[in-house]
């Protein structure tokens, strides 16, 4: 029996009911927060002038423009008008965002092209919901490509830090950080949202999505709760003619949120939140292309892969906090205690590395491989905070997480067009591992602000971190020389990490502000993966370390319909974390150092009323400064990989009124992408055979074209919109099995047809969505 999808139908079934019985009278008349999307809003041609938006990202509410950083902010507002549904879509929005996309739940995240590759160990971007950092911190449970891509359908804004924040947020923020704020329960309003939407791509298939929000005062004034539901289906557009597939990187999302909060008296707060999410993608937006010409080998759309065993991902995603918040007058205490829990199962074709010939009956065999992944991470922080009007501000806390992950792979041969399991061909398992770790860590850090004059002020902040890490391996199979299951390796590992930011401010007069920033980050290092006995591999991987040295203007025009915010950076880069090998095993290396530099704008203006026009745009200069570790091909110089140099992003919407209580928007958005490298590649030069690889080659830039309009009416709204309106095939990611097995691995053995299987982004796609307030 399905449990889950039992649960989120019944929580589904009772929030319909409860929108369908809500008093509509009180809904209307009663007054509701700012962020609330349920809010009766003015109509946006009577608006003249930019929000005021307010973020946390300092751990204090400050207005946007007077956090001394560079930080943005997507409202909700932005994500609705919009149609943001991933982190791909946000990208869009803000300047040195990136997120390489390599498959249904596996998007790698960077900021100003701080990456080593689709393939990097650690993740360089941390995420938060809310007070809670989400997903793993160590190497070994593919921390960096499982983000959790979270449905924003009840988020009030989300919040993308540029730059190194290891002072405030610890591990894995070394690039930025980007957090999801969820809206909070109401605890005076009855309200509600009910908003059903379809979509349709060219050449592709089609999707649906269904969501459901509503808000119940218990106690007014006291206690609420506020629960949302959504379903899910994302249109596929990829087909695979030699198995007679279509649309199969087809994927479905559904989940929901729970949350209540308590306010037992106007200083005290206590919110207890549970959310869930399950994803899962029967396959990959994975197009083939001829290496040298990036053209299509079988067609457009196409892919060539051999039928898997289950679906290319399956996730469930589930996260369970309380926060305590409470003002004692002299400071304010935070508490939060989370649970999160991810379970991942992937599929992959690894026909092309490892062919095995065909069966007796004489069809191929495939070789496919399966990686389970469960993840848990158990968070406590403790922060106290002083009142904002004192001369010297101070901030302190302490943290602890502990998490346990798994990477059980398994290889094993198939049927090619069936995915059927078959005997292995040689009287013993091809091969797998099983790869339990833990890693627990903390911290304590603090941060002083001083305000020496009214126009001037300086911020310190400093963060000691520990972290204890323990991974083990155990072996089976042809892979590894014929053997049972074997423990390989037994490792344990500890460091220490000192994180600290500096930050003086100027600010001219109250909407004008200059500011210089410099800050550091870290990722943890770890023990390393290589079984005893393979030389030349150290025991352990070192903590990566980056400074960020970065000056900034944020200026508002003193009627507030001009707003710009401009920064200026230089990241210095050491012990880069690299995957590389020895002796065909793979391990994990602190090698290589890089520097990026740069600079970043965003100017929004509201030029006549109803018409808000918004730029964003970042030039990135990201590349090594010293030789990446042999047998990798990066050489001093070389850019790293995905980092654009150039990106540029407009958006402009035109909101009217049409009369009969009616309102009207139309809106459109583009977005360019400039040219990218690819992985750095790793070669073993053998005379007369394999040369030495070349750097690696570039992927063109692309360009997209969003138009979307709606009307609305009362609780009633109803949009269309078209993305990608010039059907562009952008190329995301590229260059895999080729950068390993430089002449087998392009080769598909079934074809007999060189390949590069390139992710791309989805061609043009039609929607529309009627939604419904009450």
């Amino acid at each position: 029996m399905n449990t889950r999808r039992i649960g989120f139908s019944l929580l589904s079934a009772a929030i319909t009911a409860a929108l369908l019985s809500a008093p509509l009278a009180r809904a209307q008349n009663a007054p509701s927060s700012d962020t609330a999307p349920e809010k009766s809003q003015a109509p946006s041609h009577e608006v003249t002038t930019l929000p005021t938006i307010v973020v946390t990202a300092n751990r204090r509410n400050e207005t946007l423009q007077k956090v001394p950083m560079a930080v943005s902010a997507l409202t909700y507002h932005d994500i609705e008008r919009q149609h943001l549904q991933d982190f791909s879509d946000y990208a869009a929005s803000v300047p040195g965002l990136d997120a390489i996309s390599l498959g249904p739940g596996m998007t790698e995240l960077s900021i100003r092209g701080i990456a080593s590759g689709s393939a990097q160990p650690s993740a360089s971007v941390g995420v938060y919901v809310d007070e809670t950092p989400f997903g793993s911190s160590s190497v070994f449970a593919l921390g960096s490509q499982l983000s959790p891509d979270l449905d924003p359908a009840d988020v009030e804004r989300i919040e993308v830090l540029r730059g190194p924040q290891g002072t405030l947020y610890g591990a894995g923020a070394l690039g930025g950080v980007i957090r999801f704020i969820t809206i909070p329960p109401d605890t005076e309003n009855y309200s509600g949202r009910l908003q059903l939407g379809g979509t349709s791509v060219d050449g592709g298939g089609n999707g649906f999505d269904v969501h459901g929000m509503v808000n119940l005062p218990l106690v007014k004034d006291k206690l609420a709760v506020r629960a949302n539901v959504y379903d899910e289906t994302v249109p596929g557009f990829v087909d695979d003619a030699g198995r007679g597939k279509t649309d199969v990187n087809e994927s479905k999302i559904k989940g929901g949120r729970v949350s209540l909060l308590w306010t037992p008296t106007d200083r005290t707060s206590v919110r207890v939140t549970a959310l869930a999410q399950n994803l899962t993608g029967a396959g990959s937006a994975i197009v083939a292309l001829d290496p040298d010409t990036l053209q299509p080998v079988y067609g457009d759309l196409q892919q060539r892969f051999a039928m898997l065993g289950g679906d290319a991902f399956d996730g469930h995603y589930r996260l369970y906090n309380v926060t305590l918040n409470t003002d004692f007058g002299w400071a304010k205490l935070m508490s939060s205690s989370s649970y999160s829990t991810l379970d991942a199962v992937t599929n992959v074709d690894a026909t092309s590395l490892l062919y095995l010939g065909p069966q007796a009956n004489g069809q191929p065999y495939g070789t496919l491989e399966q990686a389970t992944i469960p993840q848990t991470k158990a968070t406590q922080e403790f922060r106290l905070s002083s009142p904002k009007s004192q001369t010297v501000e101070w901030l302190g806390g302490v943290f602890w997480t502990r998490e346990t992950g798994n990477n059980a792979q398994d290889v094993y041969p198939s049927d090619y067009y069936s995915g059927t399991p078959q005997p292995s061909p040689f009287g013993i398992p091809i091969g797998g591992d099983l790869q339990p770790s833990t890693y627990e860590a903390y911290a304590a850090y603090g941060s002083i602000t001083w305000h020496i004059t009214d126009r001037f002020d300086v911020e310190a902040g400093l963060r000691y971190s520990h972290d204890k890490q323990h991974y083990t391996e155990t072996g089976y199979g042809l892979l590894f020389g014929g053997i049972p299951p074997t423990v390989l390796l037994d490792k344990r590992s500890s460091d220490s990490s000192t994180t600290f930011s500096l930050t003086p401010a100027f600010h001219i007069n109250d909407n004008n502000m200059l500011y210089a920033r410099v800050a550091s980050g870290f990722l943890p290092g770890g023990p390393n993966i290589v079984p005893v006995g393979v030389p030349n591999v150290p025991a352990t991987f070192s903590p990566t370390k980056l400074t960020d040295y970065e000056v900034g203007l944020k200026s508002t025009s003193a009627d507030d319909r001009l707003m710009v915010d401009l920064s200026a950076y230089y990241i210095d880069w050491t012990k880069i974390p690299l995957n590389t090998f020895e002796n065909n095993f793979s391990f994990l290396t602190s090698g290589g150092q890089a520097k990026s530099k740069g600079v970043e704008a965003t100017i929004a203006w509201v030029p006549a009323p109803g018409l808000k026009l918004s730029a964003n745009a970042s030039y990135n200069d990201a590349s090594l400064t010293k030789d990446a570790p042999y047998p990798s091909n990066g050489k001093r110089g070389d850019p790293l990989p995905y980092a654009p140099q150039f990106t540029l992003g407009l958006n402009g919407d035109y909101d009217f009124a049409l009369g009969g209580g009616w309102h009207g928007y139309v809106g459109a958005s583009y977005r360019y992408v400039g040219e990218r490298s690819t992985d750095f590649a790793f070669s073993y030069p053998i005379a007369g055979v394999l040369p030495p690889l070349p750097s690696s080659p570039t992927i063109p830039g692309y360009n997209t074209i969003n138009l979307r309009a709606g009307l609305n009416r009362d609780q009633w709204s109803i949009d269309a919109y078209v993305k990608n309106v010039t059907n562009q095939r952008g190329i995301v990611q590229a260059s895999t099995f080729q950068n390993y097995v430089p002449v087998a691995g392009a080769l598909n053995p079934i074809t007999g047809r060189m390949e590069d299987n390139a992710m791309i982004i989805t061609p043009r796609l039609f929607g529309i969505s009627v939604s419904r307030t009450f």
